[in-house]
């Protein structure tokens, strides 16, 4: 396989610091950078060591000396946990160097393309972030890179980042931003709905092809506070070529597939504040294209949809409950304008500002926002909906309270 990195790295020689200073370098960089207001440093090529190992007491030894040095100096320079490693899917690196780092490249850079790779290259992006972490979020907090806002299949990564668990992050030029599209993802105040694990295929995903085998949707679950999330991805078109020995595009493969989703793909065991939740009887399933509002039990027909190559579905599932007395049933979705519309729960208010949906099993007499009454709608299928603001002084949080 070529490699333009590496290529360049035959051509020009890598300079390499004596093992035994390794200490020196990393703290006099990072001292330098911290005075300056510096808070964290990304750590990109870290598999490179191995290319120069041979002289200094081979690839264990050499890894040894440099990922000390550099955890010692994330630990004084920057609280302990201040970096992101990138290039660093190599064994040295999961049992030497994730004594301070917490947070890792789960895959390649994010690649504008041009002409048809602007499409394909997207999802071989979302497939190996999420096989990779399989095996990295044992060790470390998968990092999903960063995209651009304008790209061509920006909403595409934009959904990819909102169930992916990963910080989100992106590279627009100057005066290039789609901020409709990034105010789906983050709050007004920089903070983000956030799942609580790191997003993984499906178990029906995990021996298929979702890149070429022309039907094998790539399905991923994570989990909120109150609830959980499947993002669906259509990434067929792509492939690995033996004979030109790189990924390349597969024509015949960009195309519309079809695939179903059920409660029960989520690994709700997976955290102990979500176990409970896959006793649940029933889930309100909320279908973020549509804003349709399903009831689905553990023994219901899964959904089925199909999806356009390079496109996207994101279903929410909240457990229903009952309330006033068991009279009612009720599940509490989310703030629907964004993304990842179970993560903006927090406790019994909801953070963000746009369309809270709930289901409710019956009309409410009435719904106070903050304590003051608000309109609400309620309709076919229980979708109850009522908007809410953001409150600078509470953090973006909102109390709402419906009377039954």
């Amino acid at each position: 396989m070529d490699d333009l990195a590496v290529d360049r790295i035959v051509e020009g020689g890598i300079g390499l610091v004596q093992p035994q200073h390794a200490v020196k370098l990393y703290d006099a960089m990072h001292s330098c950078l911290a005075g300056a207001g510096v808070t964290g440093v990304k750590v990109d090529v870290i598999n490179t060591l191995e290319y120069v190992c041979a002289e200094h007491g081979g690839r264990v030894e050499l890894a040894k000396a440099y990922y000390a040095g550099l955890s010692d100096s994330i630990a004084a320079n920057f609280e302990g946990t201040g970096i992101i490693a990138s290039m660093e899917q190599c064994n040295d690196f999961f049992f030497l160097g994730t004594r301070q780092v917490s947070m890792a490249r789960a895959g390649d850079d994010f690649w504008l393309g041009n002409g048809d790779d602007a499409y394909w290259l997207q999802g071989v992006h979302m497939v190996n972030c999420s096989y990779n972490s399989l095996w990295m979020g044992q060790f470390v907090r998968p990092d999903w890179d960063m995209f651009q806002s304008d790209h061509v299949c920006a909403a595409f990564h934009a959904a990819s980042r909102a169930v992916s668990g990963s910080p989100i992050y992106v590279s627009d030029s100057l005066g290039c931003h789609n901020f409709a599209l990034l105010k789906t993802l983050v709050f007004p105040d920089g903070t983000l709905p956030l799942c609580l694990h790191y997003a993984l295929p499906t178990r029906d995903c995990l021996f298929k092809n979702p890149l070429s085998d022309q039907e094998t949707v790539l399905k991923m679950w994570n989990l909120n506070k109150f609830g959980g999330v499947i993002g669906a991805f259509n990434c067929q078109g792509a492939g690995w070529d033996p004979a030109e020995r790189r990924i390349r595009g597969h024509a015949h493969c960009y195309k519309a597939v079809t695939g179903e989703v059920h409660p029960t793909d989520v690994e709700w065991g997976q955290r102990e504040e979500t176990a409970a939740m896959a006793n649940a009887a029933e889930f309100a399933v909320y279908k973020h294209h549509s804003g349709e509002l399903f009831l689905m039990t553990p023994q219901s027909e899964p959904i089925h949809f199909t999806l356009q190559p390079s496109s996207y579905e994101i279903f929410t599932f909240a457990p229903v409950t009952p309330v006033a007395g068991g009279a009612t049933q009720f599940a509490s979705v989310g703030v629907v304008d964004m993304l990842n519309c179970g993560g903006a729960e927090v406790m019994v208010k909801v953070k963000g500002a746009g369309r809270l949906v709930v289901y409710s099993s019956a009309r409410p007499e009435r719904c106070t926002v903050d304590g003051s009454e608000a309109a609400f709608e309620w309709g076919v299928g229980g979708k109850l909906e009522v908007a809410v603001s953001w409150k600078k002084d509470k953090e973006g949080g909102s109390e709402v309270v419906f009377s039954y």
